[in-house]
């Protein structure tokens, strides 16, 4: 069983602090593998605290204060984005949070048993195909349940347990790498929900997603009375400015899916437009 103990106003692992932890998750990191980060003729291993902190999307000074172990309001959304750059398992994304700020992060959501009953070895070896192109399988509620080594380059929070629409409205990040996010991405994603919502009324996992967007997102809130209905986005040409792409904005036609032997998931494949 896990202990922790709080040390001048931090929470940290018996035997273990948040600055070794640290140190030693990006200290196992290959640069090659972050597009804009590899320099000729470099061959160590491991990131630099300027690294990851560009990546994070903060000042290097914030983040080695976090390596330092120094308190400080740390938000979910700041831990979560550092989770993905450091590529952290759940257990490391867990201890992670408990060091930081003295708590777990909050439950992700649950796939719907049936829906990831339904994801298959076939059905991965649908998405591994797809490559270069990235490719996703989600349940009803847009909880992501099976992807491809693409999916997870372009989003690296698809490695971790999680919900598609949530990123969307609940993290800084998906606002400045969906471009045009209000008109090209939200407003779908919430006609999409609304769409669900009432061709499947009794389904929790879409009721608790329609709260926690709208409880947690003002703008979400403003769009919804809207009152806009989308059935899928197959065939939307859209654009996307993401970290892999070294900033550059890439458009990507949606083509969405369902396989015949199930209406509770979707396939969705976003393959690089020229």
């Amino acid at each position: 069983m896990e202990s922790w103990s709080q040390q001048g106003g931090s929470y940290e692992p018996d035997g273990e602090s948040l600055s070794e932890l640290l140190r030693s998750w990006r200290g196992r990191l290959d640069p090659r593998s972050y597009p804009g980060l590899a320099v000729p003729g470099r061959r160590s291993i491991g990131l630099s605290q300027r690294e990851v902190a560009r990546l994070t999307g903060v000042s290097e000074r914030w983040y080695s204060s976090l390596e330092r172990g120094n308190v400080a309001n740390y938000s979910a959304d700041f831990l979560d984005r550092l989770s993905s750059v450091l590529r952290l398992s759940r257990a490391e994304r867990r201890a992670l949070y408990l060091s930081a700020i003295g708590r777990p992060p909050a439950l992700a959501a649950v796939p719907e048993a049936g829906a990831a009953a339904e994801m298959d070895e076939a059905l991965q070896q649908f998405l591994d195909n797809q490559s270069p192109n990235p490719a996703y399988v989600s349940d009803l509620a847009w909880n992501v349940i099976g992807h491809n080594e693409p999916m997870r380059d372009w989003f690296p929070w698809a490695a971790r347990e999680a919900n598609l629409v949530r990123w969307a409205f609940l993290s800084r990040e998906a606002r400045e790498q969906l471009v045009n996010w209000r008109e090209d991405w939200a407003r779908p994603y919430l006609g999409q929900i609304r769409y669900a919502r009432a061709h499947y009324p009794e389904n929790e996992a879409l009721l608790r997603l329609e709260r926690d967007i709208l409880a947690g997102s003002p703008d979400a809130q403003e769009m919804w009375d809207r009152r806009e209905f989308y059935e899928h986005p197959d065939g939307d040409l859209r654009k996307l400015r993401l970290p892999f792409h070294q900033g550059q904005e890439v458009p990507v036609r949606i083509i969405a899916l369902r396989p015949m032997r199930s209406d509770r998931i979707r396939v969705i494949v976003l393959m690089e437009a020229a």
